[in-house]
């Protein structure tokens, strides 16, 4: 195997590469370029095209007279239909800035308003309370003057039993002090 490699090698060996020639290529200038202005071209003016006017016949000019009379008529309409609903439109957000007005200036007098109904309320708990004492007054008997108080017979209360005569606490308590 070695000498086949040797021979691969030396076959590679062999070969020459031919010499390259280099030959000098002469460039040709560029063109120069030109301004923008200068390329630019204006462009052809074309001769308008006069078109020819399209004849109508009589049903033809009667049907687009039509036409027209009926979408004067349809938009008359809306315009109406849309100035009516503008108008309503109006009237809604006037009644409801007039609501709001109403209900600020409410809040405003609402402070007197309570105060008046707190007053009112006091005045009618007065008379509830007067009348209240009244009737109580009126319920209760009078006691009568210490004069015209007759004895009352106090009723005896049992007397109280005897409890057998034993040793106090003190008494205890020194016994069991010696112990």
């Amino acid at each position: 195997m070695s000498e086949e490699k040797e021979e691969v090698f030396e076959e590679k060996a062999v070969k020459e590469e031919a010499p390259v020639e280099i030959k000098d290529v002469e460039r040709k200038p560029e063109p120069e370029v030109k301004d923008i202005e200068e390329v630019v071209e204006e462009p052809i003016k074309m001769a308008p095209v006069k078109k020819k006017k399209r004849v109508l016949t009589d049903a033809q000019k009667a049907q687009l007279a039509e036409n027209l009379k009926k979408g004067r008529e349809t938009s008359l309409a809306n315009r109406k239909k849309k100035a009516k609903l503008n108008e309503i439109a109006k009237q809604e957000k006037m009644v409801e800035e007039d609501t709001r007005i109403f209900e600020n200036l409410k809040k405003k007098l609402k402070p007197k308003e309570l105060e008046d109904e707190n007053a009112m309320l006091r005045k009618e708990l007065e008379e509830l309370r007067s009348s209240k004492k009244a009737e109580v007054k009126e319920e209760r008997p009078k006691t009568p003057a210490p004069e015209e108080r007759k004895p009352e017979k106090k009723a005896e209360l049992p007397k109280p039993i005897a409890k057998p005569a034993g040793m106090t606490t003190r008494q205890k308590m020194k016994a069991m002090k010696g112990l």
